[in-house]
């Protein structure tokens, strides 16, 4: 099949897809209501994303991530790493030589807005996409139970096929996939952009590019980003008004004084911030099932599917994974649509489902115990996830590492590590004596609430 498809949503799935199919021969309309990005990236602060406020906050992108860009997107992988991207090995420990046989790892932190500048600049260089800028879309045109356009506000676009990436609240799902299934994620979040000043080194990280704090009533964390950037979260309880001070700025950067671990990034003369103190609220993870009555053509990928909790860092890795499984099916299926959407319908229901089945356990778990600490309650009995435990003992043991990171990263399922080699090589680990370095020492919530009244200097 060599024919038009219209891709609606120009964030990281749209502009993946976009650029993929283009490269398989298909002709690409990609529309998207948000203006493009600056020219010059020193300038992509200011780019504004009103469609997109998840562009505004730090992001993590995982192994999974990282690996479809490096083998799927290659050129756009080399642009991000020459625009100041560095990667973060996870091939073995820190300070521990990677065996020759060890599976290449990695992940980054990274700015959104510069991955979709990118995205964006490889776009504009492929043949085969045209790009309809500030356009929002209506609703898919189908005769006959078969795709046959795309209708924007003022126009309609001819297609065979439409690629919905326009994210959890698409106007074009409604009418093709069952009512979405939700649950709410229990947090608000709070976050500010930063950068180093010229001539100060970059703090040492630890495991990956997130210095966490926190765990007890309130999340939080440091994310560094691209060209010495880097962004400072704080997550809360929707209802908990003592932490919402945290939208104000003053209160925001007397919260991030409370935190031990960001002291070497935000010391006086280290950093300057480069953005407002945003929040983040009205959280869902959410899941909608492609019906089999749908038209065959329209193709939905990305958060439109699956949508999880933002703190948890999956959605953009599922957004490019979606973008190239949809590629392969076309590339396998070519015209027969109902046979692309059958297995899109599949991947959905056996990559997906797993995650968001995930998500829901882990938000529910984390706010019945920050709403105990809130309101002075014992804690609910609770370990540590597996995964968690599994990186820890993994510093001790390669094999262990590798599977914890895999896991970690996207590359394996959520249940990959509930496996009798795994219990046995982590029982095995702290059965020895051994007890991993401290992760948090930061403030408890306490110790946190104080700092946002204390008197400033």
């Amino acid at each position: 099949m060599n024919s038009r498809i219209a891709v609606a949503g120009g964030g990281i799935a749209g502009l993946s897809a976009a650029l993929l199919l283009a490269r398989q021969g298909y002709r690409v309309d990609l529309v998207e209501r948000d203006g493009p990005p600056p020219d010059d990236l020193a300038d992509i602060q200011s780019w504004e994303r009103p469609g997109a406020p998840q562009v505004r906050h730090p992001h993590m992108f995982f192994g999974l991530f990282r690996q479809l860009l490096r083998t799927r997107l290659p050129d756009v992988h080399a642009d991000l790493l020459a625009h100041g991207l560095e990667e973060v090995d996870m091939t073995a420990p820190p300070g521990v030589e990677a065996p020759e046989d060890a599976t290449d790892m990695a992940g980054f932190g990274c700015r959104r807005a510069t991955v979709e500048w990118a995205l964006h600049r490889a776009v504009r260089r492929q043949d085969g996409i045209e790009v309809h800028h500030g356009r929002s879309v209506r609703e898919v045109v189908v005769e006959d139970g078969r795709v046959r356009g795309l209708r924007l506000d003022d126009a309609t676009l001819e297609a065979v096929a439409v690629v919905d990436a326009t994210g959890r609240r698409s106007p074009l799902a409604a009418a093709f996939t069952g009512e979405a299934e939700e649950s709410p994620c229990g947090n608000v979040y709070h976050s500010r952009f930063y950068r180093l000043l010229d001539g100060v080194p970059q703090p040492p990280l630890f495991l990956s590019p997130i210095v966490f704090a926190g765990g007890a009533g309130f999340g939080g964390g440091l994310y560094a980003h691209d060209n010495r950037t880097f962004a400072v979260v704080f997550a809360r309880l929707p209802e908990d008004e003592v932490l919402g001070q945290l939208r104000d700025v003053d209160t925001f950067e007397a919260a991030t004084r409370a935190v031990p671990q960001f002291e070497p990034w935000l010391r006086p003369g280290s950093a300057e911030p480069i953005g407002p103190t945003l929040p983040m609220a009205g959280l869902t993870n959410t899941w909608r099932e492609l019906t089999p009555e749908a038209p065959a053509g329209y193709l939905p990928i990305g958060d439109v599917l699956c949508t999880t909790d933002p703190v948890l860092g999956r959605g953009a890795s599922f957004a490019l994974s979606g973008a190239v499984r949809l590629n392969d099916l076309l590339a396998e299926h070519g015209a027969d649509l109902a046979a692309v959407a059958a297995d899109l319908r599949a991947y959905a229901r056996d990559d997906l489902r797993p995650w968001y089945d995930d998500a829901v356990r882990e938000d529910d778990q984390r706010t019945r115990s920050w709403r105990a600490t809130v309101e002075g309650l014992p804690e609910p009995e609770a370990e540590l996830p597996l995964v968690v435990l599994a990186v820890l003992a993994g510093m001790r043991d390669q094999r262990l590492w590798e599977l914890a990171q895999r896991r970690a990263n996207l590359l394996t399922p959520p249940d990959a590590l509930d496996v009798p080699e795994v219990h046995e090589r982590v029982q095995a680990v702290f059965a020895s004596g051994w007890e991993p370095p401290v992760l948090s020492g930061g403030p408890s919530y306490d110790d946190l609430t104080k700092a946002l009244s204390a008197p400033t200097d």
